[in-house]
């Protein structure tokens, strides 16, 4: 069993090694990409020195003039981009540093919100001692249990005599001429028909024995609509009932102070909420910073497609293109050797473009995942699994499915369902069904844990299930009662 801190602890581990995966990805890009670049470069130079070999027969200085220009252009380029790369390093690193601050912030205070959970857990452990010791208290949730009793009865009878209402009216409703006399309201002072009318309604009566079915009927109509108005009396007899023993339990409650350490807990959970806030923000900004610098990674910043599209166009220049295909066809091994560099360096150039689109997918994969497994935190946090109480059964679970995930063997959705399904709260010193909580109608009794408190109210000092009252009249366990 671990808690719901330590199984936090598991996703930040794995989003760190998350982060550097994509890291190290990127740096392998750089790396191949700035070997890309540095190739073009060294094509330049290669370009300079056939025009050398050449000068006077078919170049000129204003070939190398421009090679140098355009030399001179790249090498700025790159430079700005270098810059422009420190300072998202440095900003990368400054978000990375204030988050730390932040999640060691959020872990301080998260043991002080422990703290004061378990305070108001036990002071209504105390509080329910001290009530389930009053013979008055004993005395008053027995009387809301008989009335509950009573309304619940009650309302079962009228729901099976609406059912026999139903069923039996069958007949009686189908039979035209029955219905007929007794919408006229036949045998009733406000049956209005005189004449032959009259006279005939009376031998249809007759002739169906109209009197003894409407009698049945009636009572058939009549007994239902009696019955539930008794069960909404018993039903009102025992919310009235029920309130006096929620009132009781709240007072005991503000006697002992326990509303007074419920707002502590509070206080320290919007600080909480308010650090995971910040947290959420540089998480948003950290992003886009991270997003920015694998464009530069991958050379799609506009300082490294302007260097390279330079680099491109000057090598389409007609005198680069004449000197080249000049250089082919002479028997100059000074040409020769030059050109066998520059063939060389375009089929590493186009093995390393095979590579850089390689590790560009298995990035992108990674970003992906690592963008999910930010969202899964988020919703951890949100649905406050890190709380005080909260605890994942199978300590062995969640890391082998954080791993699963990692290596792309497991989606995010079902990884959330998973862990939803493992996440449980664990048994507390109070008991959520104690007295008026044990009616199916919430529980003054949080332990602490205040908004989710009703959720965790049907789980008594054995957790999850298990129904019936508990021995010693402290209230029934799994808070639905009736």
């Amino acid at each position: 069993m671990i808690s719901g801190r330590e199984a936090l602890g598991s996703i930040d581990q794995t989003l760190t090694d998350a982060r550097e995966q994509v890291a190290q990805l990127q740096r392998q890009i750089t790396a191949a990409s700035e070997r890309q670049v540095a190739l073009q470069r060294e094509q330049a130079d290669a370009y300079r020195r056939l025009a050398r070999i050449r000068l006077g027969e078919l170049s000129g200085m204003d070939t190398l003039d421009h090679l140098d220009s355009t030399e001179r252009r790249v090498a700025e380029l790159l430079s700005r981009r270098d810059e422009a790369v420190a300072v998202l390093d440095a900003e990368l690193a400054e978000l990375g540093a204030r988050r730390e601050t932040r999640e060691a912030e959020r872990v301080r205070r998260s043991g002080e919100l422990d703290a004061a959970v378990n305070r108001v857990d036990k002071a209504e452990a105390v509080t329910q001692a001290r009530l389930d010791a009053d013979t008055a208290y004993r005395a008053l949730r027995a009387s809301v249990e008989e009335a509950e009793r009573k309304a619940m009865h009650a309302g079962e009878k009228a729901e099976r005599s609406e059912q026999e209402r139903t069923s039996k009216g069958e007949s009686y409703r189908n039979d035209p001429l029955f219905m007929y006399l007794w919408e006229r309201q036949y045998g009733l002072p406000a049956y209005d028909a005189g004449g032959l009318i009259r006279w005939l309604d009376g031998k249809v009566a007759r002739l169906i024995g109209y009197a003894d079915a409407r009698a049945n009927f009636a009572r058939l109509n009549e007994i239902p609509r009696r019955l539930q108005e008794h069960a909404e009396h018993l039903q009102q007899l025992a919310e009235a009932a029920f309130a006096q023993l929620r009132e009781r339990d709240e007072q005991a409650r503000a006697d002992d102070g326990i509303p007074v350490l419920e707002q502590e807990v509070a206080s320290m959970q919007r600080g909480i909420d308010e650090i995971d806030a910040a947290i959420a923000d540089i998480d948003r900004r950290h992003a886009a910073k991270r997003d920015e610098k694998a464009l530069f990674a991958v050379g799609d910043d506009d300082y490294t497609r302007s260097a390279i599209e330079h680099l491109a166009e000057e090598f389409r220049r007609e005198d680069l293109v004449t000197l080249r295909y000049a250089a082919l066809n002479t028997p100059y091994p000074e040409d020769d050797l030059v050109i066998a560099e520059m063939q060389q360096r375009e089929q590493t150039s186009q093995q390393l473009s095979a590579s850089i689109d390689g590790l560009k997918t298995a990035m992108l994969q990674h970003q992906q995942r690592l963008s999910e497994l930010e969202s899964v935190r988020v919703e951890f946090k949100r649905n406050r699994y890190d709380r005080a109480g909260s605890i994942f059964a199978d300590e062995a679970v969640i890391p082998m499915l954080l791993r699963e995930f990692l290596a792309g063997m497991l989606d995010s959705r079902m990884l959330w369902r998973v862990i939803r399904e493992q996440q449980r709260y664990a048994p507390r010193r109070s008991d959520p069904g104690f007295g008026s909580g044990g009616f199916g109608r919430g529980t003054v009794w949080k332990g602490g844990l205040g908004d989710i408190g009703d959720i965790i109210g049907g789980i008594g000092r054995g957790g999850m299930g298990g129904g019936g009252r508990s021995s010693g009249g402290g209230g029934f366990r799994t808070g639905g009662g009736f």
